[in-house]
């Protein structure tokens, strides 16, 4: 056969009754109809950015519903809303930012792109999420940030961080980049730190892509954190495609 005859084949057979999960990859849009898809691209091709800023706000204030009564601000990804999280609390040189060891490599990137020093405190092996002892043998007078990551839909011991960091007067930001909906003693994750980080990229429990969010309860940061938004470069129209 042909090879382009067995492509056109193969791309038929996948359309029709392959799922894309079984192919290493989850798409996102492999549920949507095609007046669906029309719909994104003529959003996207438009010049009305009234009604592109009201799709954004629409979207941002839906998933902050699903996580609480606080507010979502969106980004490309959930690697830059963490990002513009410490930017918004002044974290720079000579600070201390602590996160589990078992995480993406996008995290501690993020705090030595800021100049702070990332701090890997050891997982918990019942959640494999953060250790809340880990985590106080690794606070130092020049820790900034505690990063508790919530893994696998699992909750850390958040609630034991949370305590431990407010006698010293850290922040903490929940990592629910796969972790979302899930509750400890009846509160949703994202709502027990001063914010959430979110992602929603291909490989997350709620799928546009690429994406992140920044979540949090607290009106001071979320407005700091949506002036950086709107300052930062927008993605490559290639890229929004």
């Amino acid at each position: 056969m042909p090879l382009l005859n067995f492509i056109s084949k193969l791309a038929k057979l996948l359309r029709a009754s392959v799922l894309p999960y079984q192919f290493g990859f989850v798409q996102c849009h492999s549920y949507l109809s095609d007046e669906q898809l029309d719909q994104i691209r003529i959003l996207l091709e438009s010049n009305d950015d009234i009604e592109k800023q009201r799709t954004l706000l629409e979207f941002e204030e839906r998933f902050a519903g699903l996580v609480g009564a606080g507010s979502a601000c969106s980004f490309a990804s959930g690697r830059m809303a963490f990002y513009a999280f410490m930017k918004a609390l002044g974290i720079g040189k000579g600070d201390e930012v602590i996160l589990t060891a078992f995480t993406c490599s996008v995290m501690p990137n993020a705090v030595m792109k800021l100049g702070a020093r990332p701090i890997y405190a050891d997982m918990d092996r019942n959640t494999f999420g953060s250790s809340s002892s880990a985590i106080q043998n690794a606070i130092t007078s020049r820790t900034r940030l505690i990063v508790a990551q919530h893994s696998f839909g699992i909750p850390c011991d958040i609630d034991l961080i949370v305590n431990l960091a407010k006698e010293r007067g850290i922040f903490v930001v929940e990592d629910c980049a796969i972790t979302l909906d899930s509750s400890l003693k009846g509160i949703k994750v994202g709502n027990w730190g001063d914010a959430a980080i979110f992602s929603t990229d291909h490989s997350k429990p709620l799928n546009t892509v690429i994406g992140g969010m920044l979540y949090t309860q607290n009106p001071e940061i979320h407005e700091r954190v949506k002036r950086l938004a709107k300052i930062s470069p927008q993605l490559s129209y290639e890229h929004q495609q």
